[in-house]
């Protein structure tokens, strides 16, 4: 996928800003997505708007897309706008051969540098070229706070703008001059270089990058594109193409042309190159996921034959802004989705490896119960043969024979053809006291009776008695030679026959009989059997466990704030912000709850939704939040807070206007109930929800944020752009209003509502000439218009208006404006009415920002006198929510959770947490990692103990997701064998050691 623009790309997008840009004033400038890369400059003049997207090394481009701004902005952007907000943007230029735009202020008073090679970089610089910031610090260019930028001067932005296109003449001869240098390097450097014992050849330089490194003005896509056209590969080896020097310098002459008409070219045409996606389901994503978008180019792309099923090119009318902007625009706002869909990718490849690989381990165990079988009936079907096998090898290990002695005896004896011997296999296991023996797979009569000779094993035991002729038969190589030549075809045989595959090998055990082994056999194969039944059990609940979990879980409505369910049951809520707690007040509390507040102005509400009696449990463990939630948690200071009824609260003051943001008024002071001094320890432990008959995966949370009146503009802004249009729609409607005043012919005059004195001669829009006036009977070109000073009745004023009757009522209308252009009072009865309607457009604007005010303020204020209130099923998250498991609870969710300490007394996983000294992300890190070191009890039997479903769900916890619950900063973790409490133990046994010996 394409990240950035190429020098192609920016010389055609640099030649298009200058013409969009140029006289424009930068109204403000923002940080895009909280990024520290990204800017969106945003440039405006009278009814014209222009933004633009900066990403420092990557691009830039006018955007007609909304993109996200954080509300407080980064250092540099606040020493940009200190300097370039509201100036004028009078240049801007490319540096030549370079991938650098300089955009001029105010005549040179200030530049902006954008830099679109490596990292990139964005620099403010003063009349005089000194860098006054810059967005990163570059060393070895010397690119530091109060250094001159070197890279340009002032003559850049004289005369007229120039491509910079250097024209070159390709001949064959610079070609084949080309290759010959490739040639004689090749044959100075080693082909192969030894790095140890790995050889790695050296990589030939391909046709696209000689090319590209002779002739680097030219598009690296461009060339590429042009390759592939002709029919070559760019990446081929480019010696291959000694004697084609006319094609190659053709297709250079073909490229140069292509690229200076890309770049002087006023209408063009842009190409987004999209590929299809391969996880695409039209069941599940949008449409709009199909195709991914790929590349973009100003040229058409060469796209293969073969390829047309899995690539679309999407032709882009318009300048290549439109381009540029509809490729990075839609690959933001479909990053989200794409991330989505490569999750659920990657959990269902994660399902079914879990799957794959718990199946396989009953597929062992169902192979391992068949094979323990079947080597149980084959060692009774060959009970004689085992016992004759193991009596004979017991026999010699009871004459103390020793055990390499043994193995050569029986190596001996299956080189002379003994079939008892051949069934043993070699090395013996006589260290656990068992040896292999080769049963037949099918076993047929005549193996069933195997008849021994009278060279067996038997022989060789009493053999064995003697240790002279054992030595003697192992040392006779006259005798073994003879046996060789004599038996070589039957050694063949016999190796042939132990090879194939129609035996099984069977472990037997000394010490126990044939029958005995089978049984063995036959117990290990009932053990497999439970095994398996397990394993299936444990696979079909991991699967359902799984499968819940697979599915997004919507939140509570409770979890966007800080909240617990205290022990008795009662959700406490606290807003993260005066906004939040407002909304909680607004949405969700009624009269029977609890507010609670302390010294601090920190908010917290208990919810009652049984209108009982809150018991004092709740109302502590709440006041504990309160205070933890304020400024006392980082002064550790132990205060109290106070509560009363939610029906004592107000949210009006005594004048009946609304208080602002986050404030309440108490009706009875008199009513406040102070609580005891609250101890500042909290913990974050681990919620468990369980799927029940409601679960909340089916209900959705509809919130509605309120309106927030904010004075900043940068908060009004997108406001303002939604109301423009009405406003421009209202100025039409006043200039068209026009058309229907009296016109001024001959004995045809206004009556008094209109004032003769204010007559504009002005064209109404500025687009009509006098010819087209004049040929135009319906519209009058001495308009009129209505003003509130016409309706006044002003002394003499009627008396003035005959007087002007009798003079002028003989003129028509082109002498009256031949006249008037004379007297030279045209163009000022024209600058006095546009300064009129201006005016008036401007009033009518500012009654129609103060009719919104006043209707946000009327909305804020049913907000908080409307009686309707969202009900939330309480009971089902008491049911769904667990702090600890039970055998046959099916999990959906594991859910953090930040609580008093009291709070979590009955939970599983819990870790105590007061005000510390520690940094939240490696304090949670060690919360993580102390709850998955913890022993695990397999079996799930002890609810004491950790349960390895709940572990599986505590390693899909990150401590980001851990850091928003906590509502306080610095803080100590208080971690179980952790401590001073760890080191004691040691020191006081040694001491008393010591101790015990000097009583000694």
């Amino acid at each position: 996928m394409k990240q950035r623009i190429s020098g192609l790309d920016l010389k055609i997008l640099a030649r298009e800003l200058r013409s969009a840009l140029e006289s424009y004033r930068l109204t403000n400038i923002y940080n895009v997505a909280d990024s520290s890369k990204q800017f969106l400059l945003k440039f405006g003049k009278p009814d014209s708007k222009i933004n633009v997207v900066v990403d420092s090394g990557s691009k830039i481009h006018i955007t007609t897309f909304t993109r996200h701004t954080p509300e407080a902005p980064s250092g540099f952007v606040s020493k940009l706008r200190k300097h370039l907000k509201g100036k004028r943007l009078t240049g801007l230029r490319q540096i030549p051969n370079d991938r650098i735009l300089v955009l001029q202020f105010a005549d040179g008073l200030y530049y902006l540098i954008l830099e679109f090679f490596s990292a990139g970089n964005v620099m403010l610089l003063d009349e005089d070229r000194r860098i006054l910031s810059l967005q990163r610090i570059v060393s070895e260019h010397e690119n530091q706070v109060g250094e001159t930028y070197t890279m340009f001067d002032k003559t850049l932005f004289e005369g007229e703008y120039d491509s910079n296109v250097t024209l070159h003449d390709f001949s064959a001869q610079l070609v084949s001059s080309w290759f010959r240098e490739v040639q004689d390097q090749q044959k100075t450097e080693p082909t192969i270089t030894s790095a140890g014992k790995n050889k790695k050849k050296n990589k030939k330089l391909s046709i696209h990058k000689l090319l590209l490194r002779k002739e680097p003005q030219l598009s690296s896509d461009l060339l590429s594109n042009n390759l592939k056209k002709a029919g070559y590969n760019p990446s081929e080896e480019c010696l291959k193409f000694v004697g084609k020097e006319d094609v190659v310098s053709k297709l250079l002459a073909e490229t140069q042309e292509e690229y200076v008409c890309l770049i002087e070219k006023q209408e063009r045409c842009g190409y987004i190159v999209t590929e299809k996606n391969v996880n695409f389901d039209p069941k599940k994503h949008d449409q709009d996921l199909e195709y991914i978008y790929e590349n973009f180019h100003p040229f058409i792309p060469f796209v293969k034959s073969e390829d047309d099923g899995n690539i679309r090119v999407i032709d882009i009318k318009g300048n290549y802004n439109k381009t540029v902007d509809t490729f990075f625009s839609t690959i933001e706002s479909n990053k989200l989705a794409l991330r989505i869909q490569n999750q659920e990718i990657q959990a269902q490849k994660k399902i079914d490896d879990a799957r794959m690989s718990s199946e396989k381990k009953i597929q062992a165990l169902v192979d391992s119960q068949s094979s323990n079988e079947h080597k149980a009936e084959l060692i009774v079907s060959n009970a004689d043969l085992v016992e004759q096998a193991r009596a004979a090898v017991q026999n010699l290990i009871d004459q103390q024979t020793d055990w390499n002695t043994i193995e050569k005896l029986i190596q001996s004896e299956q080189r002379k053809g003994n079939e008892i011997a051949q069934t043993i296999e070699l090395p013996l296991l006589l260290k656990r006291n068992k040896i292999n023996i080769k049963l037949p797979d099918v076993p047929t009569e005549g193996e069933a009776k195997v008849a021994i000779s009278g060279e067996g094993l038997d022989n060789l035991s009493d053999a064995s008695d003697s240790p002279d002729s054992s030595e003697s038969d192992l040392s006779d190589t006259d005798s073994e030679s003879e046996y060789q030549e004599t038996s070589k075809m039957k050694k063949k045989a016999l190796k042939k026959q132990n090879d194939t595959p129609n035996t099984i090998s069977v472990t037997i055990d000394l010490a126990l009989s044939a029958y005995a082994n089978a049984s063995n056999y036959f117990t290990v194969k009932k053990s497999g059997a439970e095994k398996q039944k397990k394993a299936e059990k444990n696979l079909e609940k991991a699967m359902k466990n799984i499968e819940v979990l697979k599915k997004i879980r919507t939140p509570y409505f409770f979890e966007k704030y800080n909240w617990f369910i205290s022990s008795e049951g009662f959700l406490v809520l606290h807003g993260k912000s005066p906004l939040e707690t407002d909304q909680i007040y607004s949405k969700y509390i009624e009269d029977g709850d609890i507010y609670m507040s302390n010294s601090f102005d920190t908010h917290v509400w208990i919810k009652n939704p049984d209108k009982t009696e809150v018991p004092p449990n709740t109302l502590m463990q709440a006041g504990v939040l309160c205070m933890s939630s304020s400024s006392a948690w980082s002064k550790k200071v132990s205060s109290s807070a106070w509560w009363c009824h939610a029906k004592n609260v107000s949210k009006f003051d005594d004048h009946g206007c609304v208080l602002p943001t986050g404030v309440y008024r108490i009706k009875k002071e008199s009513a406040k109930t102070l609580l005891s001094p609250s101890q500042l320890v909290m913990g974050i432990a681990f919620l468990w929800n369980i799927k029940g008959d409601g679960n909340n995966a089916d209900v959705t949370d509809n919130d509605n944020d309120s309106v927030v009146l904010e004075d900043e503009p940068e908060h009004i802004e997108h406001e303002k752009s939604l109301e423009e249009p009405q406003v421009r729609a209202d100025s039409k409607s006043i200039a068209n209003d026009t058309d229907n005043i009296p016109s001024l012919k001959s004995g045809n005059f206004p009556s008094d509502d209109y004032n003769i004195e204010a007559v504009d001669l002005s064209l109404t829009d500025g687009t009509k000439d006098f010819s087209e006036v004049e040929n135009n009977d319906t519209v009058s070109v001495a308009t009129t218009t209505r003003t509130s000073k016409a309706s006044k009745n002003v002394r003499g004023k009627k008396g003035k208006l005959k007087k002007i009757q009798r003079k002028y009522g003989d003129q028509d209308e082109e002498e009256r404006l031949l006249r008037l252009e004379a007297l030279g009072t045209l163009k000022g009865m024209q600058q006095q009415e546009e300064k009129e309607r201006v005016d008036m457009l401007k009033q009518e604007e500012r009654e129609y920002k103060k009719k919104q005010r006043e209707k946000q303020l009327e909305k804020q204020t049913l907000k908080f006198t409307s009686t309707e209130k969202v009900h939330e099923n309480y009971e089902s998250f008491r049911k769904e929510l667990k702090s600890s498991l039970n055998k046959d609870d099916q999990v959906v969710d594991i859910i953090p959770v930040f609580a008093p300490w009291s709070a979590l007394q009955k939970y599983k996983y819990k870790v105590k947490i007061q005000p510390g000294n520690a940094k939240k992300t490696k304090s949670m890190t060690e919360v993580l990692h102390y709850f998955l070191n913890r022993k695990i009890d397999n079996s799930a039997e002890d609810k004491e103990m950790d349960w390895p479903v709940e572990h599986k769900l505590i390693k899909g916890v990150n401590e980001n997701d851990l850091i928003p619950l906590l509502c306080v900063d610095k803080l100590n973790v208080s971690l179980p064998n952790n401590g001073k409490s760890k080191s004691k133990g040691p020191q006081g046994k040694a001491k008393s050691g010591k101790n015990s010996k000097k009583r000694k």
